[in-house]
């Protein structure tokens, strides 16, 4: 897999990437923050290889100004849900499959970005609270937040207790709120 984006005169960001499924090749174009176009490609008929493939997908797009993003151009977002214990209940192991699973398939469709793994336990600087955190990387931080909460909602996936934080990829700096289900929460600790 491949993922390039372009950087648009108003700022926006358009993406094109490629996966290969067994003999087939989808490619998928669009503009960050919503689902776009795909087309198939088929190996043995479209394309001797992947590495035909490839050299077509570079030669197609990397002409256009499209490149691959750049780690200062990422950003964390950790999106937070409260358990009762240590180890988590039956409740919280199904949330955090189920989570990770919508997340990185939504924002992968809509090009934003991917899910990188999750922490449940005990906060640091609050014993005896926990947490289950998935942590995803986004292009985009704010319509990776709308993404986030839009899929959260959709799902019915304890959109009502949820927090959401961010911070730049390569920083050494804490999450910072940036959205808690619930009014005036100001907390939010890993």
């Amino acid at each position: 897999m491949i993922k390039l984006y372009k950087r648009e005169k108003d700022n926006s960001l358009r993406y094109a990437e490629y996966w290969i499924d067994d003999i087939e090749i989808i490619l998928h174009t669009g503009k960050v923050g919503r689902k776009g176009k795909v087309e198939k490609y088929f190996l043995g008929k479209d394309f001797n290889s992947e590495k035909s493939f490839v050299s077509f997908f570079l030669k197609k797009y990397e002409p256009q100004n499209y490149k691959r993003i750049t780690d200062e151009e990422i950003c964390y977002i950790a999106v937070q849900f409260p358990m009762k214990s240590l180890k988590g209940n039956k409740r919280d192991h199904w949330l955090k499959d189920k989570v990770q699973e919508y997340l990185n398939d939504w924002l992968g469709w809509v090009g934003l970005g991917n899910v990188e793994g999750f922490d449940m336990g005990e906060l640091i600087n609050y014993p005896k609270t926990y947490a289950l955190t998935i942590f995803c990387e986004v292009v985009d931080e704010e319509r990776g937040i709308k993404a986030i909460k839009s899929c959260l909602r959709y799902s019915r996936l304890d959109y009502g207790v949820v927090k959401i934080a961010t911070r730049p990829y390569l920083s050494d700096v804490g999450f910072q709120l940036k959205y808690s289900a619930k009014k005036n929460d100001t907390f939010f600790s890993l």
